[in-house]
């Protein structure tokens, strides 16, 4: 039962990461409804499940990468996009915990489904040149994408959002918000990481079931990946933000109801 559980959990992960409309929530939210709780290593199967689609990301916009390694500005741009991101999770923590609570969970879906139909709405003035990524941009990026510590928040809708809001063309801001998960995941997976380390209390759950949800969510989400740049315009990102506000209702019910 447990491997079907990492299988399924896997599964949804590889779906729900490369769309807007927040992972994270989504294993929280069927996690609760399903009960399952894998005790104190519910943090590393999350981490796992995150590092299988990140492993996808890489992979797909692998020439992205390659191009961003090779240039100085790109990579400094990149860093100042995260710089937010290590203010709020190391000065706001005790917040970040607080509203972790699965009560919240509703209200922050609510959020990110306000933030796609706003977009969706209305016409932003372009940038000149898209491609021309300023430094003030970026870094008012990171702090959008520093929202998504708290479950709800979907990280890509923050991020695309913002970046569309500054003017960039869709398709940049797509481009940019999954190529910023790479090094922002990766980083916080590194933390993560290091803070188990650190306990070093012995991992009670089977590695099997962490080698399936690793497996799963590469693939689904290597799979899936594709289809979230095919989208062209920001009023193609209206079904997600539905979908989102349906979610949030249904979630402040169940969670309420139970």
């Amino acid at each position: 039962m447990e491997f079907l559980k990492a299988i399924f959990l896997g599964i949804i992960q590889g779906l729900t990461e490369f769309f807007p409309i927040s992972s994270s929530a989504h294993l929280k939210l069927i996690k609760y409804i399903f009960n399952v709780d894998f005790g104190r290593d519910n943090i590393l199967f999350d981490l796992v499940c995150h590092l299988g689609t990140i492993l996808a990301s890489i992979i797909f916009l692998r020439l992205e990468v390659k191009k961003i390694i090779k240039d100085k500005h790109s990579i400094f741009l990149f860093f100042v996009a995260i710089l937010p991101l290590f203010f709020f999770y190391f000065f706001l923590k005790p917040y970040i915990v607080f509203f972790s609570d699965i009560f919240y969970l509703p209200f922050f879906l609510f959020f990110s489904s306000i933030l796609l139909f706003y977009i969706s709405k209305k016409d932003f003035k372009k940038q000149t040149i898209p491609y021309k990524k300023k430094i003030k941009d970026v870094f008012f990026i990171g702090i959008m994408q520093s929202l998504a510590l708290l479950p709800g928040i979907s990280r890509s809708a923050s991020t695309i959002s913002s970046a569309h809001i500054r003017g960039w063309d869709i398709k940049e801001s797509i481009k940019f918000s999954f190529l910023l998960s790479i090094p922002t995941i990766l980083g916080g997976s590194f933390l993560e990481s290091f803070k188990i380390f650190l306990k070093k209390e012995p991992i009670e759950i089977s590695y099997i079931p962490l080698v399936l949800a690793f497996i799963f969510s590469f693939g689904v989400g290597l799979l899936c990946i594709r289809y979230i740049f095919k989208i062209d315009s920001s009023k193609k990102l209206k079904p997600f933000a539905i979908y989102l506000l349906l979610l949030s209702f249904f979630s402040f019910i169940y969670i309420n109801i139970n």
